[in-house]
């Protein structure tokens, strides 16, 4: 009698789980699940090389997925950006204690796509996601040129946010002043944003107004570069100068770059039970 009633205490708890993943596919592999099959053989391998080769280099797991209709999958009735946060999270997408995976979505039919971002990525990533589906994706599938805007989109997704990610190095968000009048209130969304988490580029930027310590007047600037770039055997190291313009006040750190995760320690293949808290971005043609 004790065990029926902890067999139907356990069924309450997990059908609800169960019902929620119900119809939710199984990945094809954990660089490219082609559903909708708009991948030609050779595409699919050189993808799937270009993914594997960026998850070797940097430790972030993207994965490409393609269907036809969400509806088809266990999306039905649910908006792009809930069913990609749902699909990243059953899958694991990016290594479980970093959680830096990267989810490319197609759905062919329903003329959308998202690019959901893992929960460490910060907002400033939503903007630059956001810039890879406007500029390297949505053009060619406007033309029917899924393979070319998946590709392309891939490749940027690689360079503008897996690889600065790695670094802790977020490149700026480029500015298209192109209808600037009706996109003001979101120049200014994303410029708050920015302002948050670029708090090291700003402090640089009003350096200039702070007194030299030597010679009191204002004028000074702040320059850093990159002396050893971390991989994933070695941490990195950088160096910050802050110089005077009036005088030969001269102050030199050394800051630390993070060791790029090892793809030994599992990132190299398989899904790592990374999860999304529903960062990214959506596009629609």
């Amino acid at each position: 009698m004790i065990r029926g009633l902890i067999r139907t205490l356990l069924l309450l708890v997990f059908l609800p789980v169960a019902a929620m993943a119900q119809g939710l596919p199984q990945p094809l592999s954990d660089t490219v699940s082609d559903f909708a099959g708009v991948l030609s053989p050779d595409e699919e391998t050189r993808l799937n090389a270009t993914l594997q080769k960026a998850r070797d280099e940097t430790g972030v797991h993207i994965s490409v997925v393609t269907m036809e209709r969400k509806a088809s999958y266990g999306g039905s009735g649910q908006n792009i950006e809930i069913y990609a946060k749902k699909l990243f999270n059953a899958w694991g997408i990016g290594d479980k204690k970093r959680n830096d995976g990267i989810l490319i979505l197609v759905a062919k039919g329903d003329h959308e796509m998202r690019i959901a971002l893992g929960t460490r990525f910060d907002a400033v990533y939503d903007g630059l996601a956001q810039r890879v589906i406007d500029r390297d994706m949505l053009p060619a599938f406007r033309d029917n040129r899924y393979a070319d805007g998946i590709e392309a989109g891939a490749q940027a997704v690689i360079d503008r946010l897996a690889r600065p990610f790695a670094i802790h190095n977020p490149p700026p968000i480029e500015r298209d002043y192109s209808g600037l009048l009706g996109a003001m209130p979101y120049v200014f969304f994303f410029g708050l944003l920015a302002a948050a988490v670029l708090r090291r580029q700003i402090g640089d930027a009003t350096t200039r107004f702070r007194a030299c310590p030597k010679c009191g007047r204002k004028g000074l600037s702040r320059s850093r570069v990159v002396d050893v770039a971390a991989d994933t055997t070695k941490s990195g190291s950088g160096s910050q100068t802050t110089l005077c313009s009036y005088c030969d006040y001269s102050e030199h750190e050394i800051y630390s770059i993070t060791r790029i995760s090892n793809s030994s320690s599992g990132s190299s293949g398989g899904f790592g039970g990374g999860g999304s808290s529903g960062g990214g971005a959506s596009g629609r043609w």
